[in-house]
């Protein structure tokens, strides 16, 4: 994990010294996300990876959707879950990555219960590049998390509604690249081959970190 930039050791400021780590700033209560005393409820099997939205409308919820294996974690860490290893989900926009950043921190402090943080999920507020200050902004965020995947922007997550959706899941083939073989309809007949892929990691590193 890289090292944070000296010029933001300073950028929280919390009151609790006691439960700070030497060298560690971490964001006061009201910035950190709630610990679940009680599982999450979800339909269906119990997911083996949650997604810890960091802000609303952070796309978690169609992530979880898309991802057979992954739940969403309600803005909480779901430490009364069976399967605890958790990413954070935020848009790329500056509120987006500032909330991404808190939970994140959190996490380096040890303040989520039982649960394992995996790393970071990037989803796109717009589409094309970011712009210089965000994408530097963006780069600090991300050195504080142990991985980090980057979703691309796919015009289909704007114009399907999330029950239209094609679901991955892991004991399907990977879709193939475009211009490999083209599906007959868009999103609703298989995942969008980068999401599929960034899902697999992570539920490799889900595996991994249950010790399977």
């Amino acid at each position: 994990m890289a090292a944070q930039p000296a010029e933001h050791h300073d950028y929280y400021r919390d009151d609790d010294v006691s439960v700070t780590p030497a060298g560690l700033r971490i964001p006061p209560p009201e910035r950190r996300a709630p610990i679940h005393d009680a599982p999450v409820a979800v339909h269906g099997r119990p997911p083996v990876m949650w997604l810890l939205a960091a802000h609303g409308r952070s796309g978690a919820g169609t992530l979880a959707q898309i991802w057979a294996p992954a739940g969403d974690a309600r803005r909480g860490w779901p430490a009364a879950d069976r399967h605890r290893n958790v990413v954070v989900v935020c848009r790329t926009d500056r509120a987006g990555l500032d909330a991404a950043h808190d939970l994140l921190l959190q996490a380096q402090a040890g303040l989520v219960g039982d649960c394992t943080l995996l790393g970071l999920v990037l989803v796109p507020d717009a589409p094309g590049p970011l712009p210089k200050t965000l994408r530097r902004w963006a780069d600090v965020v991300a050195s504080a998390a142990p991985a980090v995947w980057r979703v691309p922007y796919v015009e289909d997550l704007r114009t399907h509604r999330q029950n239209e959706l094609a679901i991955w899941t892991p004991t399907e083939p990977d879709p193939p690249p475009p211009g490999r073989m083209r599906a007959p309809a868009p999103s609703t007949t298989s995942p969008h081959h980068e999401l599929a892929a960034i899902g697999r990691e992570i539920f490799t590193a889900s595996r991994i970190a249950a010790g399977h």
